[in-house]
């Protein structure tokens, strides 16, 4: 103990299945100074007995060796079964289902919003920040629990039809419902410490979705060089939670009549709301046209066109739903929802549809024999289409004069502008508290933004910290995308 041994001892980040089977050694003495130290009674006092014996050191091994309690094995059966049978020599008929269980993400670097299934925007991991001590811990932390693996069933059933040589239409038709899905919840327990009952966010399976939906595809073929495809679906989901922090962001934040007589926190949804991972409306259309290698042999059109290929996309989507905040100025922007008072019905706002093209060139040479080389450029939204994926939730659109000013005036009231919060003229070189690099830089913007002479008037401070709010939160700086992408490439076969 207190020896140094940086020098000789790498630390390693670890989680608690790397020490299974193994013998921990714990430094006791500063743990239980630690527990002395932190765990007292609201006037000061460290916790005690009846006796008057100090208890404090106790009740934090409690909390932090039950961390160590075994596991239970956790085990679920997946199956999955489908069948495809003939209706008539043109026409088939297919049927299947499946249990998929979804392993969460306990712990991650991604966030909800990149994708990962299982974490709340904004979080990393279910598991990101619990294990807190109840004594020391804020009641408005998630505890964990012991908890199931969700799981989904999937119906499915389609119908293809063949028209014709080269028409084929199928549809198809869909059931997904999500069981036990994980979810933060507020429910009562008896506090140890003062025998009161406390409200915690804890996890459970008590998130319940389903959705339901169906697509109609349309392939066409034009003599041997076209093909097409064009394709339509429909999603309807809902359910208890968007999220497994749905419940601890937006219902539990408001109050009901009943929770207001009773003192205790709303009931959770009973009703299914749309989700907000729902797309209702999907319209895509796919088109290529390709040479083969050994067309018109001998001559230009052939020496152009041989094993030439251009393929294109257009996409048309409806927008996601997303829950409209009361404005207080504090700017979240979404989908995904962040947390906050809906300022209306949960998921009842949506973001505008969107619409995109996409193109790929393709050219095939031959140099020799066994040895092929293909040109390609995949050129991503080539007409620079626009579009408006995300909103500021507390107004529904791109822009939020609340949130503009309340920024404005932070940033106008820094006291190390000028050594007072006052919105004022100031001599940057004579009054400014800042470094001499920050110095440098606020004469740097007022030469931009002013007229150089050193004064930083209120009227050239807004000027400034204004363009510094439209590059974070301005409409085309943060709002409208559009993503454009030419990518060339080279391609050897042999």
């Amino acid at each position: 103990m207190g020896i140094n041994l940086s020098d000789i001892v790498h630390p390693e980040p670890r989680v608690l299945t790397d020490f299974s089977g193994k013998v921990l050694a714990i430094d006791a003495f500063n743990t239980l100074y630690q527990f002395l130290a932190i765990i007292r009674q609201p006037d000061g006092t460290p916790l005690m007995d009846k006796q008057g014996r100090v208890t404090s050191h106790l009740s934090g091994l409690i909390y932090r060796m039950s961390n160590f309690v075994a596991a239970e094995t956790k085990s679920e059966f997946s199956p999955r079964i489908g069948a495809s049978f003939p209706v008539t020599p043109t026409s088939t008929f297919r049927l299947s289902y499946g249990r998929f269980v979804q392993t969460p993400a306990f712990f991650t670097t991604g966030s909800f919003a990149a994708g990962e299934t299982g974490v709340a925007a904004g979080n990393l991991g279910l598991l990101q920040d619990v294990n807190f001590d109840l004594q020391n811990g804020n009641t408005n932390s998630t505890f964990a629990r012991d908890v199931d693996m969700p799981s989904t069933r999937t119906f499915e059933f389609g119908y293809r039809q063949l028209i014709g040589e080269d028409l084929v239409v199928d549809l198809s038709a869909f059931n997904k419902k999500q069981r036990g899905a994980l979810a933060s919840r507020n429910l009562p327990f008896t506090d140890p410490n003062a025998g009161n009952i406390l409200f915690l966010n804890v996890l459970t399976n008590a998130d319940f979705t389903e959705s339901n939906g169906f697509e109609v595809k349309v392939d066409k073929t034009i003599g041997n060089f076209v093909t097409s495809n064009l394709s339509y679906s429909f999603l309807d989901a809902r359910g208890t939670g968007s999220d497994p922090f749905f419940f601890e962001n937006f219902v539990l934040r408001a109050t009901t009549n009943l929770s207001a007589l009773t003192g205790e926190p709303p009931d959770p949804p009973e009703v299914l709301l749309r989700l907000e991972q729902g797309r209702k409306h999907s319209l895509s259309w796919t088109g290529s046209l390709a040479f083969p290698a050994d067309f018109q042999e001998g001559s230009v059109a052939g020496a152009v066109l041989q094993d030439l290929g251009v393929f294109a996309i257009m996409r048309l989507r409806s927008g996601l739903p997303y829950t409209k905040l009361l404005n207080d100025g504090n700017g979240p922007i979404g989908p995904p929802s962040a947390g906050g008072v809906p300022g209306s019905s949960i998921s009842g706002a949506e973001t505008p549809w969107s619409f995109g093209v996409d193109l790929r060139f393709t050219k095939g040479f031959s140099l020799g024999e066994g040895l092929n080389m293909q040109a390609f450029l995949d050129w991503r939204n080539p007409f620079d289409i626009e579009n408006n994926n995300q909103v500021f939730l507390e107004t529904g659109n791109v822009v939020n004069a609340l949130h503009r000013q309340q920024s404005l005036d932070t940033s106008l009231r820094d006291t190390q502008l000028d050594g007072s919060n006052d919105v004022d003229d100031f001599d940057i070189a004579a009054e400014s508290t800042d470094n001499d690099f920050n110095v440098y830089m606020l004469l740097r913007a007022e030469q931009r933004w002013g007229d150089g002479d050193g004064i930083f008037t209120v009227e050239e401070q807004e000027t400034a910290f204004g363009q510094v709010y439209e590059n974070n939160f301005g409409v085309n700086s943060r709002f409208r995308t559009s993503d454009q992408l030419m990518r060339l490439g080279l391609r050897l076969s042999f």
